[in-house]
């Protein structure tokens, strides 16, 4: 199975979902990590993202948009087609269309967007952590059990020296909150949430299209 996660800045992708980045690293699927934009410290955090998708054994890819540029435009949205091109995905994760930050809403927007002609899932993950307060209430509606991998995702964290140094312990902490409770809210230590915007059982689709190919003309 093919997975492309979306996140705005290095680091984003790594909080919201991490845990489940590195289950499906486990499982043997084909993982891309595709970021945005890098908004500053260019060379550093381009260094620490490296770093974090080692951590999962996931591909890393810069989608090189200018900081002033990451809007919910035709441009934008031509660079996020490319990306779902080139991947081919089954699955594909985005930021929360509600999230507070600009940069975050507007990946979320130009993911759903460019997702709207392919047969491919597409799930929303909560707004990172730090975040601001919004006026709407994230709908947990898929979970996923993320307690064995619970120490990759903050290893793949802790890759972003300058953002640990940044935000402090109180930010790790928060990450790993949110994953214990979500964790208890499906009976579990640690656990991920996401908003769904289309299920598409890959499986069924898979053994679908091999049925096709195997039944020869008509």
């Amino acid at each position: 199975m093919k997975v492309l996660a979306f996140g705005a800045h290095p680091d984003d992708i790594e909080i919201g979902m991490g845990g489940t980045i590195a289950r499906h690293a486990d499982a043997g699927d084909q993982v891309v990590m595709a970021v945005a934009t890098i908004p500053n410290h260019r060379g550093t955090r381009r260094r620490e993202a490296e770093r974090a998708a080692a951590v999962f054994g996931a591909e890393l890819m810069l989608l090189d948009i200018p900081p002033g540029e990451l809007t919910r435009s035709r441009a934008t949205i031509k660079r996020f087609d490319k990306a779902l091109e080139t991947v081919g995905p089954d699955v594909i994760y985005t930021h929360w269309n509600s999230d507070s930050h600009q940069d975050h809403n507007a990946v979320a927007m130009a993911t759903i967007t460019a997702s709207r002609d392919n047969r491919c899932a597409l799930l929303m993950y909560e707004q990172t952590i730090p975040g601001g307060i919004v006026p709407w209430g994230f709908r947990a509606q898929s979970y996923v059990d993320v307690t064995l991998t619970m120490p990759l995702k903050m290893q793949s964290i802790a890759m972003h020296k300058s953002q640990v140094r940044a935000n402090g312990g109180l930010w790790v902490q928060g990450v790993r909150g949110r994953a214990m409770y979500r964790g208890y809210q499906m009976n579990t230590e640690y656990a991920e949430a996401f908003e769904v915007v289309k299920a598409i059982d890959v499986y069924f689709r898979e053994w679908n299209h091999r049925a096709k190919a195997t039944a020869g003309p008509r």
